[in-house]
């Protein structure tokens, strides 16, 4: 099931917090005080300990991101309409310990997708841009008394990369493609607070992870010019080192049950982006100055992206013994500044809003159902990224739909 193409336009800068979960996407991904389902052991592990008998959960979260470019003469360029399916699993078992349980998640919580016209504006920049990262968190949650419980896991994380871009033509054009990939490891610790049956605090927080893609870059295509033979032979292939890190963040939520029918949570959260300060590519094959020369043209690429905030509002109303209906509102803040926004994540400010349901089948089989729809606010962008014009107003959207499945045993 994991197989499935994992990238797209995620929850600032480049995550994929909107596609983890049907049931928390229902209420704006706002559960980190809550965390009483199987996807606690993403969104706050020590919630765990609140699940009487072991889960499965299966879920899809299919999106639909659309952006667009208008220029100072009012024309527009549109990015190839993709979709992409965003497959996730969930375990939870007691493990034989009445305070102890053991939770599994196969997520992809963050990820990319990009794809501009090869004759663009933005050919210079990126044309395609395919960040694919897949999650395994094992996770234990311990209940220290009846008010308090902690949880700790793992996070190991597979990644791969893909790169597409068009050579200037001041030397002749051609084709420019690079693929990576590599593994690495961090951690999660949360917590959860319950004083009353009304009142619940819970924390979250993840580690960072260091990336360090290995791979290969190309030259194809290359046209009679300063990039040609005798410079460069045709199909020409060099290998390659990258690193990326993945950000450490900060949840924190606060839920309010007034009655056994109504949940309204708050949450804030802090993602820690200057992890990300330049894109830097090593050429591992290649020695010849004159080629380094032309392989390094805006290598590095300084990114210099700053920490931002998410902030939602989340709500559930148990209408009966069958029906939860959902809805949220989500705000996140995009990391980038304007002097190096590029079109390789053209991200912005941007609100959500959601509506979902869950379905109690039986006593054993659950299903949720949400929509997410991510509006980015407009933005305006005058600067100039390795020799190429990206100015101009900036705009799109994301229709995000998800559905899990649950079955208690």
């Amino acid at each position: 099931m994991c197989t499935a193409n994992a990238f797209a336009l995620g929850g600032g800068g480049f995550r994929n917090e909107t596609a983890l979960d049907a049931e928390a996407n229902g209420m704006a991904d706002c559960f980190v005080a809550q965390a009483d389902s199987p996807s606690a052991v993403h969104y706050n592990p020590a919630g765990l300990v609140q699940l009487d008998g072991n889960y499965v959960r299966v879920g899809n979260t299919t999106l639909a991101p659309r952006n667009y470019q208008k220029n100072s003469a009012g024309n527009e360029s549109y990015m190839h309409m993709q979709t992409f399916n965003i497959p996730s699993l969930y375990l939870v078992n007691d493990i034989g310990f009445e305070d102890w349980k053991f939770g599994l998640s196969v997520t992809s919580p963050y990820g990319l997708g990009v794809d501009w016209a090869d004759d663009s504006f933005s050919r210079y920049q990126a044309t395609e841009y395919d960040l694919e990262c897949y999650q395994v968190n094992p996770t234990v949650a311990y209940k220290v008394n009846d008010a308090l419980s902690v949880g700790v896991g793992i996070d190991y994380m597979k990644s791969y990369v893909s790169r597409h871009k068009r050579l200037s033509a001041l030397a002749g054009e051609g084709d420019f493609h690079l693929k990576g990939d590599d593994d690495a490891w961090g951690y999660n610790v949360g917590l959860l607070y319950r004083p009353s049956e009304q009142h619940s605090f819970g924390v979250s927080y993840r580690s960072e992870i260091e990336l360090t893609y290995v791979g290969h870059a190309s030259l194809s295509n290359l046209a009679a010019g300063a990039y040609g033979p005798p410079l460069f032979p045709d199909n020409y292939v060099t290998g390659m080192k990258s690193d990326l890190t993945l950000p450490q963040s900060l949840a924190v939520g606060y839920a309010y049950r007034p009655n056994e029918k109504w949940t309204i949570e708050f949450d804030c959260e802090w993602t820690d982006w200057t992890s990300i300060q330049e894109d830097y590519i090593k050429w591992t094959d290649e020695i010849d100055p004159t080629r380094l020369s032309v392989l390094n043209d805006g290598n590095p690429s300084s990114k210099d992206w700053h920490a931002s905030m998410a902030y939602g509002i989340g709500t559930q109303y148990k209408a009966n013994e069958k029906w939860t209906l959902r809805g949220g509102y989500l705000f996140y803040e995009t990391p980038i500044p304007e002097a190096n926004f590029d079109t390789a994540l053209p991200d912005a400010d941007r609100h959500g809003i959601t509506l979902g349901a869950g379905y109690r089948v039986n006593e054993a089989l659950t299903i949720d159902l949400a929509y997410f729809g991510v509006l980015f606010a407009e933005r305006d962008i005058d600067n100039d990224v390795n020799g190429g014009n990206l100015d101009g107003k900036y705009n799109g959207y994301i229709n995000i739909i998800s559905a899990g499945f649950t079955y208690k045993y």
